[in-house]
Parts: structure tokens; sequence; C-alpha cells
């Protein structure tokens, strides 16, 4: 009889993977991240227990009124996948994002992107 995924099993597959995965809880707050996202993150100063429990609204402030906040409430709150490419001023580096309804909250899977977007400018 195969079992199902336990918590512990499904953290070590998201690990492996070499995008980041956050989770976020119904009021846009953070609830679990993947190794990839956390490296991510570090780069800006950041890690998962000054993060956890705090909206993206309180970590990321600056995204307020940008399509980045149209796409986040569109997934929260309408409840549908979004997909968007955004530049992030602070590391200078672009990131493409992909967001799944989840209840509650949402899953964020995002990949950066800078050297792909750099090619294709000087191409």
């Amino acid at each position: 009889m195969q079992r199902a995924f336990q918590p512990d099993d499904l953290m070590a597959i998201l690990d492996g993977i070499d995008d980041g995965v956050v989770k976020l809880d119904g009021q846009a707050n953070f609830a679990a991240m993947n190794k990839a996202a956390a490296s991510i993150y570090q780069r800006l100063g950041l890690n998962f227990q000054i993060m956890k429990g705090k909206s993206v609204w309180e970590i990321f402030p600056e995204l307020k009124g940008t399509p980045v906040e149209r796409e986040l409430r569109s997934l929260l709150e309408d409840h549908v996948q979004v997909s968007f490419e955004f530049y992030y001023a602070k590391d200078h580096h672009w990131y493409e994002t992909k967001g799944y309804p989840a209840s509650p909250g949402a899953i964020l899977v995002f990949r950066d992107i800078t050297n792909r977007k750099a090619a294709a400018q000087s191409s």
C-alpha cells in the first residue's frame, strides 16, 4: 500500500527544486518557503524567521501600487492562477513568477530570469 506524502517528504522534494517556492496564507503572510526561495531572499538580507507570519506588503512595501500587487491580489482574492515577469530594482534582477491558489492562500513559484532578459536584449 502506498502512503500519502507527509509534510517532511513534500518539503524535501521542494528543497530539491531550483525554483523558489513560497506558501502564502490567506492574508498574504509568508507561511513556508523552500531553500531556493530562502537563497534569493538572503541576497536581500532577509531570512524566513524574519519573514514568517508577515505579509508580502510588510516585507516588500515598494510593491504596493505596482503590477505585482495587482497580480498577487488577483491570486489571493479572486483565486485565479497568475503568471508574470517583473524587475525588482533593489537587487537588479528580473523574476518570472507563477501563482497558484491554495486554500487558504497561495503558492508562488519563481525564478531569476535576469540572464535570459540580458541575452534577449543583446540579440
